[in-house]
C-alpha cells in the first residue's frame, strides 16, 4: 500500500474511533446523571467536585455514587493499562474497544434485566460497569493521541487554533479544529439523544454508548483490513 493511502486509512481509523467512542461517553455520562443517581461515569472531574459536594452536604448516601465511579474508573484504567503491555498498538486497542464493548454489553443487559426490588445495588453495580468502560476508553483515547472523555482541554486547543488562525491569517492549522469541533459535537449528540430517552424513559438509552463503542470496535476492525 503507499504511504499516502496507508497514511489516510490511519487517520480515518482513528477519526472513527474518536468519534464514535466521544459519542458514546457523550450518552454514559447522561446516563449516570439522571438515569443512576446523579453521578459521572467518564467525567472524572465532575465527580470530585460533586464528591466534595455531597461530603459538604452530609449527603453520605449520594456522596457513595460518586466514589463507586471514581474506583471504577481507575480500575479500568488499570484493565487497560495491563491489557497493553506486550502487545502492538494495533493489537491493544482491538483488545481494549473489544473489552470496552463487552463491558457495555453487559451493562445494557443487566439495565433491563435487573428489578425494582434491588434498585439501588443494581444501580452502583450499573455505575461500577459504566466506570470501568470508561476507564478502558481513557487508555484508548491516550494511545490515538485524544481524550473523548475530558473535553476541557480539546475546547482551550479548539479556541486556541481558531485564535492563532484569525491572528496569524493562516488557515493551515484549521484542519485540527475541524477535528475538535466533530469531537466536541459527538460527545454532545451522545448526551443530546441519551437525554431525549431519558426524559421519555425509553429503556433503548442503555444500548447507545454500546452502539458507539461497537462502530469504533467496528472501524478499526475494518480499515486495518483494507
Amino acid at each position: 500500500m503507499p504511504q499516502s493511502t496507508h497514511t489516510r486509512t490511519d487517520v480515518t481509523r482513528v477519526a472513527w474511533i474518536l468519534f464514535a467512542t466521544a459519542f458514546a461517553a457523550g450518552a454514559v455520562d447522561i446516563i449516570g446523571f439522571a438515569i443512576l443517581g446523579g453521578v459521572f461515569a467518564s467525567a472524572m472531574t465532575g465527580n470530585f467536585a460533586l464528591l466534595a459536594y455531597h461530603f459538604a452536604q452530609g449527603n453520605t448516601l449520594s456522596a457513595i455514587g460518586s466514589v463507586i465511579a471514581l474506583i471504577g474508573f481507575i480500575a479500568g484504567c488499570i484493565v487497560g493499562f495491563t491489557l497493553r503491555r506486550g502487545r502492538s498498538r494495533r493489537a491493544t486497542i482491538n483488545l481494549l474497544l473489544a473489552t470496552e464493548t463487552g463491558l457495555l454489553l453487559v451493562f445494557a443487559l443487566y439495565s433491563l434485566w435487573s428489578t425494582p426490588v434491588a434498585l439501588l445495588s443494581a444501580m452502583r453495580l450499573q455505575i461500577v460497569i459504566l466506570a470501568v468502560a470508561m476507564g478502558v476508553q481513557a487508555v484508548v483515547g491516550q494511545m490515538v493521541s485524544h481524550s473523548t472523555i475530558v473535553f476541557t482541554t480539546t475546547l482551550t486547543r479548539l479556541v486556541g487554533g481558531i485564535t492563532d488562525a484569525i491572528v496569524s491569517r493562516d488557515s493551515t492549522g484549521l484542519a485540527e479544529v475541524r477535528d475538535q469541533i466533530t469531537l466536541v459535537a459527538s460527545y454532545l449528540l451522545g448526551a443530546l439523544l441519551a437525554g431525549i430517552l431519558a426524559v421519555h424513559k425509553m429503556g433503548g438509552v442503555v444500548f447507545l454508548p454500546l452502539g458507539g463503542v461497537a462502530v469504533a470496535f467496528a472501524a478499526h476492525c475494518f480499515f486495518h483490513r483494507r
